[in-house]
């Protein structure tokens, strides 16, 4: 999928298209305030547990960069996001 067709559909066609898009897909969903773990279904090969560490992993990186950059907004932000999916899971 393109990024434009994930905004129109609102739809993500695949962990991969996810992690292409993550930064693009974060940056809308701050401005629409939403701060909680996606909650939407994945196929089935990447439910549980490796999905998860995933996910975590990806987001303390980007945490790491934002802090590097000294944006403490996004910071913040993938910060919050981390305690919400470590209080999650």
């Amino acid at each position: 999928m393109t990024f434009e067709e994930i905004v129109k559909t609102q739809n993500i066609g695949c962990a991969q298209c996810y992690y292409t898009f993550g930064p693009k897909i974060m940056e809308i969903l701050m401005s629409k305030n939403i701060s909680v773990p996606y909650k939407g279904s994945l196929p089935k090969r990447l439910k549980g547990y490796q999905s998860v560490l995933i996910d975590k992993m990806t987001i303390k990186i980007k945490l790491e960069e934002a802090v590097a950059a000294e944006d403490y907004e996004k910071a913040a932000f993938y910060r919050d996001y981390l305690k919400v999916m470590e209080e999650g899971h």
